[in-house]
Order: C-alpha cells, then structure tokens, then sequence
C-alpha cells in the first residue's frame, strides 16, 4: 500500500514537471510523458497515449483560459493552423499504408535537433526583411494581418503557407505517431513571425481542440482509464497553472532559448524511441 502511494506521488510530481516545462514553451508535454508512461511505469501503449490524451485537455483549457485573460492567445491563427493539421494526420496515416517510417523516423529527429540549436545560434549579421526566405514565402497571396491590440503588435501570414505548414505538422504527426504539438510553436515563430508570447498561448489552445478530439476517440476504443490516469491528470493541471506564471515572468529571449532545449529534447526522445523499439 505504501508503495503505491509512493509511486502515485512520483507520478504526480513527474506529470507536474512535464506539464510546467510543457504550459511554458507550449508543447503540452506529451511527447515526453508517454515514453516515461512506457519504460518507468510499464504503462501499455495504448494506456499511455490514452492516459496523457485526457490530461492534456484539463490543462490546455486551464492554459487557454489564464492566457487569454493576458491577451496572449490568436483564437484565428490557432483554428486555422489546426484545421489542415487534421487533415496532415489523416494524410500521414494513409501513407503508413505505402511507406516504412521506421527509418524517416530518425531524419526527421535530427531535423527537429538542428531546428532545437537553430534558437541558441544568432546570427551575426541581421538579413533585411526582404532578403529573409520565411518572409518572401510569407508575402504569397492571399495574405492577411493580424493585429493583437491588448498586446500592441501585430503580424501578417499567407494563407497558403498556413495550409503547407499545418499539412506538413499533421502529416508528420500521423506518419511518426507522434504528437504536433512541438512543432507549432517553432512554426509559429519562424515563419509567421509571431511575439514569442503569442505563440506558446496559441500553440497551447490548439492542444484543447486536438486533446478533445484524441480523448473521444481513445475514449471509444477504451484507452482511457481514469484509475490509471488521474495523477497524470492532477500534475497536468497543476503544472499548467505554474507554467502560465512562470512563461509570464520569463522575457521572450529566455522562452526561446527554452523552446529551443524543448526541441532538441524533443529529438532525443524520438532518436531514442528508434534505438529501443525494436
């Protein structure tokens, strides 16, 4: 009995973890929760995926709500990343059926490193806006202007770049059965261009359409069981409400650096994931 209690408050402090480093630079913490699920708790897969599915929703909703108190979070930008991110799952399944990704798999790890240390290299002389590759894609028409004004900034974006990268997220995360949530936020600032801010709040909401979509699909297949998911549920909440003030309190040089270690954090797990799985 002791030492169930014990493990439960493990679980409960790693989940907290997770999820405050995950609340902060907006990748919710899935892609590092389920393999610790897996090796550490020897939760089954489907457990897993299911378990961390239903916890990312109470903390995405907990996320949204605080961060868009602060004006933080792009309602627009968010449904419309989200909406060919869908579709790019569907597509990345179906290509399953004709390709192997076991080997993709470990490329497009080393990608998402190289992507990681890309936010820790500045480059010494600043290209002008014109010459800036992500900014010449960015002026494809149709293009359109956003402007936060709790926040005083405003960014622009192209529609067919909108669709690209949301297709591209989504058909990564159903080719490598991997959550999207990591690869928005970089998406968000390299090519649109968002306040780092901005970016990690609408990285966050985009979590509560997928988590709740994924929940009742691992609900129907009988994924889900609260037993086995309610202190990964706790932490998940609790590390959001801490995640939230400690994003505030960073400044946006910080957060990258941050969202940079989360990649190449990222990277490792999926490198490892290829080594182990047999």
């Amino acid at each position: 009995m002791e030492t169930e209690i014990i493990i439960t408050l493990i679980l409960i402090l790693i989940s907290f973890t997770i999820s405050l480093f995950g609340s902060v630079v907006g990748f919710g913490g899935g892609i590092f929760m389920v393999p610790i699920l897996i090796t550490v708790f020897s939760y089954p897969l489907t457990t897993a995926v299911g378990s961390v599915m239903i916890s990312l929703l109470p903390s995405s909703l907990i996320s949204t709500f605080l961060n868009r108190k602060e004006g933080y979070v792009d309602f627009k930008m968010g449904i419309l990343l989200e909406i060919p991110t869908i579709l790019g799952v569907f597509i990345g399944v179906l290509l399953l059926s004709y390709i192997t990704a076991k080997h993709l798999e470990i490329i497009f790890a080393i990608l998402v490193l190289f992507l990681g240390f890309s936010f820790f290299i500045k480059l010494r002389s600043k290209n002008k806006k014109g010459q800036s590759f992500f900014y010449k894609l960015n002026t494809l028409k149709p293009r359109y202007i956003i402007k936060n004004h709790p926040n005083h900034v405003a960014y622009r974006f192209s529609g067919w770049m909108v669709l690209l990268f949301g297709l591209m997220a989504g058909t990564l995360a159903g080719l490598f059965g991997i959550g999207g949530g990591f690869l928005k936020t970089p998406i968000m600032l390299k090519v649109f261009r968002m306040p780092v801010k901005i970016a990690t709040a609408t990285a966050l909401f985009m979590i509560v359409i997928t988590s709740t979509t994924g929940s009742l699909s691992h609900y129907v297949l009988d994924h889900i069981h609260f037993i086995s998911a309610w202190p990964i549920m706790l932490g998940f909440a609790a590390g959001a409400l801490g995640g939230q003030r400690l994003n505030l309190s960073l400044n946006s040089n910080t957060l990258e650096k941050l969202i940079g270690m989360g990649l190449v954090l990222a990277g490792l797990v999926m490198m490892s994931n290829f080594i182990i799985r047999p």
